[in-house]
């Protein structure tokens, strides 16, 4: 696209058209495509944690547990909440994109110089001098990101769904081929970081191809800046959230070492990976839709409420299963050298139960233009989280699991949701309607499972599956004694139907 275009943005170009029905349609094929994309890639993140994890050692792991929270900081503020600013703004011109990715890009280029100068302060303060070769090297992570950022936030905007599962999916076959391939060569940690550079370099060059969005000459619009504080919120509210989630590597990182780092890490990952990869279809769709359905307050409550209750119906049995069956999950896949992972991951289980609805509460937040809000009661919440991290980290790795655990389900996701349905067009009712249920099933389902827990058969990977069966069945017959429950679970089968049809 050259300079030419200009102020008035060609609806067709930057946002997708149709009324609700054909938006919500288009979000049901993007949302099947999303799912169709994320079992490749749960399939490809899967194996290779499994196999990496056989290849390489705990505390291969733990240095890039140490390096991850930094750069992911960095990756927060290099992108400044400006994709976000470009999916919900209701129109957008070149001039705006193309100051925004001139933006990013700047943002990225200074940060990533920041990253190098900084690799020495963080090599002393982890006592592990591997980490300033890591983390200068990882300064490569940030420019390819602030190159890609705009061109994957113009397709999620134009609800281009299936464009960006192909990139994903590319992205992580390039990086696990390289990663792996150096694992076996014998290259250590450093294949880790060699298949997060090779997978940001894929998404670049995809992202570009994909989007056919080309930024103007250099130079960033005086108009576009008012675009800015709108994503600052956000990136404010998204760096509570690093907080959160790379915290605890830091605290473990910094008083224990790469060794027990490396353990707490391949726990987290073999809890939230999977995860993410379950509810990504929804994730994806959310924003979007709820933001083009803003005007409409039935649609927009309906399609909500529909989405949160498919993305918990679909997760919590397996969860649960994680949680009661949390040592033969990590003998059976990882292998007996990561066994002191199991408690660890069974606490981490009980976070993700309830992590799910602060994502969610994010959606209404943001799809209605509240992200001051978003931000300080997200910050409320967050200071809870990040107190329980610091009392916790007194009783190792499974003291911060604990602590995650307790703050977040107590604290940080009812203070949020008290907050986000004060006003909008779902109210706190609904999400009682909805949740009521859900809470029920996984008390019985959970259980059951823990009385069965004892039985011998559950210890291989036939075992595992079976369990996961019963958890599903379980948590289905328990939501069925519920009216509300039985018009849940035929509305998470209508979208399924719906995704078929897609």
């Amino acid at each position: 696209m050259s300079d030419a275009v200009a102020a008035p943005e060609a609806p067709s170009m930057f946002s997708p058209e149709g009324d609700a029905q054909a938006l919500k349609k288009r979000s049901a094929m993007g949302a099947a495509m999303t799912l169709a994309g994320q079992g490749a890639k749960f399939v490809l993140q899967f194996g290779s944690q499994v196999a990496l994890a056989r290849l390489l050692l705990p505390r291969d792991f733990g240095l890039l547990a140490m390096v991850g929270p930094i750069v992911t900081a960095a990756l927060l503020l290099t992108d400044l909440g400006l994709s976000a600013a470009t999916i919900q703004r209701p129109r957008i011109s070149q001039r705006e994109l193309s100051s925004l990715f001139w933006l990013n890009v700047l943002i990225g280029c200074g940060l990533a110089g920041a990253a190098v100068l900084a690799a020495p302060l963080a090599a002393a303060f982890y006592k592990t001098p591997a980490v300033m070769p890591v983390m200068a090297t990882m300064a490569i992570a940030l420019l390819l990101s602030s190159l890609a950022a705009q061109h994957l936030a113009i397709l999620n905007r134009r609800m281009r769904f299936g464009a960006i599962a192909l990139i994903e999916v590319g992205a992580l076959v390039v990086g696990v081929i390289v990663g792996v391939s150096a694992a076996f060569s014998g290259l250590g940690y450093w294949s880790l970081v060699a298949m997060q550079i090779a997978n940001g370099a894929a998404t670049l060059l995809m992202a570009w191809g994909f989007s056919g969005w080309r930024p103007s000459r250099p130079g960033i619009d005086r108009d576009a800046l008012h675009l800015v504080r709108f994503g600052g919120t956000v990136t404010g509210y998204n760096l509570l959230g690093y907080l959160i989630t790379n915290l605890d590597n830091i605290l473990i990182g910094a008083r224990f070492g790469a060794g027990p780092l490396g353990i707490y890490d391949r726990a987290y990952k073999l809890m939230f990976q999977p995860l993410w990869q379950m509810t990504a279809p929804a994730a994806r769709v959310a924003v979007p839709l709820l933001s083009r359905l803003a005007d409409d307050a039935a649609e927009y409550r309906k399609s909500y409420l529909a989405m949160l209750g498919g993305i918990l119906a679909l997760t919590t049995p397996g969860i649960l299963c994680a949680i009661v069956f949390a040592r033969p999950v990590i003998v059976v896949l990882l292998g007996e050298r990561w066994a002191a992972s199991a408690p660890i991951f069974g606490w981490l289980g009980v976070c993700a139960l309830t992590l799910q609805l602060r994502q969610a509460a994010s959606w209404l937040f943001v799809s209605q233009g509240r992200a001051e809000e978003q931000l300080k009661w997200g910050g409320l919440g967050s200071a809870v989280v990040i107190l329980g991290y610091l009392v916790g980290i007194f009783w190792g790795p499974k003291g911060v699991a604990v602590s995650a655990a307790v703050t977040s389900g107590l604290v940080q996701i009812p203070m949020m949701w008290w907050a986000v349905t004060r006003s909008g067009p779902v109210s706190r009712a609904d999400a009682l309607r909805l949740l009521l249920p859900l809470i029920v099933a996984t008390a019985v389902s959970g259980g059951v499972l823990g009385l069965l827990s004892g039985a011998a058969i559950w210890s291989s990977f036939g075992g595992l599956v079976l369990a996961v069966l019963v958890a599903y069945a379980l948590f289905g017959a328990a939501l069925a004694l519920f009216p509300s429950g039985r018009a849940q679970m035929r509305r998470a089968i209508g979208m399924a139907r719906g995704f078929r049809r897609a």
